[in-house]
């Protein structure tokens, strides 16, 4: 039986997700950024934003310029994705910033995995909303995303997988099998592969290697270590296997990431 803090949880978000569709069930939300509610730059655990037709972002709170490490807007508009997350993170937002867009439909509490100021992957739940000119045409769109907090608190039909991340998040250094998650979520193999990838959009060796790569992104930005033990210790035995995974979240060699944003400080 859940505990009351789960259950609390479990109604906030039903009730969440009631309030959101009755706001992005009629017409969108208008494009214009200058009547955009003051309130919205004080909520320090929501970020929300207004991309334009080509995701360029066009607006934000103060809690997105803290995602992103920006101490002003004028370093995050007219920008895009492609320029604040891993190459793998940024494809998925901006795919779905395009469903929004190309068929005016809105997308309400996807629950997804970003990467938070400090390098680490955090759960979040995202809504996005058609916006539109004084025109009624769609012209990006408006979205709000919120941290989940713990595994503990994932959305009801999560839950069953809440030990399985936390699983992953403590023993990510060992070998990890697929067939251990699923006893632990208590299912056969196959049916773990399919309700991993149907809820979280992702397999689960994916997920796994996501919290590798990233776990030795941090590393290599606030450590001296070589390359070959950071790869070590986050589980990658052989370092061309690991230079390739990295090489493809991040769109940057292990060595380029290192040179590249070490200069900025660490990470973490």
């Amino acid at each position: 039986m859940p505990g009351p803090g789960e259950m609390n949880f479990a109604g906030q978000q039903r009730q969440a997700r009631e309030e959101t569709r009755r706001s992005v069930g009629g017409a969108a939300l208008p494009c214009n950024p200058d009547n955009l509610p003051e309130i919205l730059d004080h909520l320090a655990d929501v970020y929300f934003y207004v991309k334009d037709i080509e995701s360029r972002w066009q607006e934000c709170n103060s809690a997105t310029l803290t995602l992103f490490n920006a101490s002003r807007k004028a370093d995050v508009l007219g920008k895009t994705d492609w320029d604040f997350y891993p190459e793998e993170i940024a494809r998925e937002i901006i795919q779905d910033d395009r469903a929004v867009i190309e068929s005016g439909r809105p997308i309400v509490n996807k629950l997804e995995v970003i990467v938070n100021e400090s390098g680490r992957l955090l759960w979040v739940l995202t809504t996005k909303t058609p916006a539109r000119d004084a025109d009624g045409r769609i012209c990006g769109v408006m979205g709000l995303t919120r941290p989940v907090g713990t595994t503990d608190l994932l959305p009801e039909g999560y839950r069953q997988f809440s030990k399985v991340i936390a699983h992953v998040e403590e023993r990510y250094r060992t070998s990890l099998e697929v067939s251990e998650l699923a006893r632990i979520a208590c299912l056969s193999e196959s049916q773990f592969r399919k309700r991993f990838v149907k809820l979280f959009k992702i397999s689960p060796s994916k997920f796994i290697n996501r919290i590798r790569v990233q776990t030795a992104a941090r590393l290599l930005l606030s450590s001296k270590e070589p390359i070959s033990e950071i790869a070590l210790q986050c589980g990658f035995c052989d370092q061309s296997y690991f230079t390739r995974q990295f090489s493809h979240f991040f769109g940057l060699t292990p060595k380029r990431y290192r040179d590249r944003l070490g200069k900025r400080g660490p990470a973490a």
